[in-house]
């Protein structure tokens, strides 16, 4: 395999080193991807990692290509992210950051070259659904864990204190998470309320707005999976928020962070408000 050339790091507005993958990140959402692949529907599967696959793929690099990944380690990739467990695709990471390879280096030299060849051996069938499956959440982890929070000034927090409320696609019935964003404006907070907008419409609102803090109200489990697509589409258009789900009684909380790639369940209006401003202080 061909030794790719060390790119230089650069250091953020407090002079700090900018993480370049975090492992931990990257199992968590590997075996969150994991429990989606045996819960949900094929369709369902499909067109979460159709939606995985576009978006890595279709990315607009800002800097120029790594001429230095060639083919051959680009096919290396991708044959670690179709294997069933989540380590060979690791070992691949931390074997090219050990020759040098930065952050940046991987995101526009592999994830985005593997994404576009991983889409071609679907549509030409050499390819299962199974296979693009696995490999699109092994990508989605990579992807996940290059990613690192920018910093936040002290004084920046109350601005911070703005979120968007909005319905899970499907969901027909918006009272709880009307109440709750009245309540939440009753304590100082901005919320932006969207309720009955489908997924492509949501996701586009929250590109345009790019909210620090996102609440979804879910009230059946029958939605888990547009729930899943649907978060796994914002940690692309706005990987630094904040997303929480406050789910109906009568879904289990343990099995929404099984699945869904969130930071935390709310309860009540109260707690969750609380547990909000604490993660919010914690990341500034």
């Amino acid at each position: 395999m061909t030794k790719v050339k060390p790119d230089r790091l650069r250091p953020d507005p407090t002079g700090r080193t900018l993480i370049l993958f975090d492992a931990g990140i990257f199992s968590r959402t590997a075996s969150r991807f994991a429990s989606k692949r045996a819960a949900f529907a094929p369709d369902a599967m499909e067109a979460l990692a159709a939606d995985i696959l576009r978006r890595l793929a279709e990315a607009n690099p800002r800097e120029p290509a790594f001429d230095d990944v060639d083919a051959e380690s680009v096919d290396a990739f991708c044959d670690a992210l179709i294997e069933p467990e989540p380590a060979a695709a690791l070992r691949f990471i931390e074997d090219r950051r050990a020759e040098g390879l930065t952050r940046q280096g991987v995101h526009l030299g592999y994830v985005a070259e593997a994404a576009r060849r991983l889409g071609e051996g679907w549509d030409a069938d050499r390819l299962s659904l199974a296979d693009v499956a696995i490999s699109t959440g092994h990508l989605y982890a990579v992807m996940r864990a290059l990613r690192t929070d920018p910093p936040v000034a002290p004084a920046a927090v109350h601005e911070r204190r703005r979120g968007l409320f909005a319905t899970v696609p499907g969901e027909r019935h918006g009272i709880g998470v009307t109440m709750a964003a009245n309540l939440f404006r009753e304590a100082g907070w901005e919320i932006d309320l969207q309720t009955g907008l489908d997924h492509d419409a949501l996701v586009a609102h929250v590109e345009r707005t790019q909210p620090p803090v996102i609440g979804l109200s879910l009230s059946t489990e029958r939605r888990l999976d547009a729930l899943a697509r649907l978060v796994v589409a914002l940690r692309f258009v706005t990987p630094f928020a904040i997303i929480g789900v406050a789910p109906a009684s009568s879904v289990d909380a343990p099995r929404l962070h099984e699945v869904a790639d969130i930071d935390l369940v709310l309860d009540d209006v109260c707690s969750a408000r609380l547990e909000l401003e604490r993660l919010i202080r914690a990341r500034s």
